[in-house]
């Protein structure tokens, strides 16, 4: 069979009506990067399930990562796969047509037909299998939704202004008085018994630095606020048994000694033998850890009345 360059141009305008449509038609995996972008596209179609325009200038979240693979499979089956299968179906047409005594090139024409058409089958019939499955045997809150993906992230956004210091914290005797706790910072009676207990049951052992209510080392009307970040930064958490937890009104309900590689013992001796509350060691950040731990930096103990750790 001839080959004439008018049967060739023909294929071509009747190719240009199956591809163009997939290529210019509105979708709404475009741009694949959901997000982040400088500025709004102006040709984006995506919809948020409210109707309003999808945002692609918001920051970035752990969320976008699973609408950026869902764009991307969008883009693979909709956007690549029917262009791609019409593009073959075309060119193994054409070998087909030409082929004439050749019966290679027939075959192969063939070939490439046949297994295009399997493989769209596949990637099309797929889908429709897992959702049959699914709307047949799947639970009735995923029927009709089991590909969609529902996500919220919370964007960290950066702290506004410190708010003003309270009044008060050039008076920390009203301070004291608003949050009912001690004028002068001081360790509660029963906090004071079990650092006596504790160092009676281990006589001559080197217990370490010993630490109650903020020290030196706190903002030092932290003690009248509970811990509060009314006057400013605080070692402690707020409500902390340090500064007398939530509701003590004796002074400090927390000790800690710095010896932490008997911290073991210590704990043991103030809850087993002395009634404390619960022990720990922890790290400079007052974070737990354990006493064998080369952050450890403290033992901590809490006496038996404090509502906090």
């Amino acid at each position: 069979m001839k080959f004439k360059l008018s049967n060739f141009l023909i294929l071509i305008f009747v190719s240009s009506f199956l591809i163009f449509p997939l290529v210019v038609s509105a979708v709404d995996y475009l741009p694949l990067v959901p997000c982040g972008l400088k500025v709004q596209p102006s040709g984006a179609t995506a919809k948020n399930p409210d109707g309003t325009p999808y945002n692609y200038t918001q920051p970035c979240t752990r969320c976008h990562v699973f609408k950026l693979a869902e764009n991307v499979i969008d883009f693979g089956l909709e956007g690549v796969v029917p262009p791609v299968a019409a593009v073959l179906f075309i060119y193994a047409g054409l070998m087909i047509l030409l082929a004439g005594a050749n019966q290679k090139l027939f075959e192969n024409g063939k070939t490439i037909f046949k297994n295009t058409f399997i493989g769209l089958l596949i990637i099309l019939a797929s889908w429709l299998i897992v959702n049959t499955f699914i709307q047949s045997f799947g639970p009735d809150q995923v029927k009709g939704s089991w590909f969609k993906f529902t996500c919220q992230d919370n964007v960290i956004t950066p702290p506004g202004p410190p708010s003003p210091p309270s009044p008060l914290c050039s008076n920390p005797a009203g301070l004291a008085a608003q949050y009912n706790v001690p004028s002068t910072p001081t360790n509660a009676p029963e906090l004071n018994q079990l650092i006596s207990c504790i160092r009676s049951n281990l006589p001559g052992e080197n217990l370490g630095s010993v630490a109650t209510f903020g020290g030196s080392q706190d903002n030092r009307l932290c003690n009248f606020t509970r811990g509060n970040r009314v006057c400013g930064s605080c070692i402690h958490a707020v409500n902390s048994c340090h500064y007398g937890g939530a509701s003590g009104t004796q002074g400090a309900l927390a000790v800690d000694f710095g010896n932490e590689d008997i911290g073991d013992r210590i704990i043991g001796v103030a809850v087993l033998q002395c009634g404390a509350k619960n022990g720990r060691c922890e790290d400079k950040n007052n974070n737990f850890v354990s006493c064998t731990s080369s952050s450890a930096t403290h033992v901590h103990i809490n006496s038996r009345s404090c509502d906090r750790n």
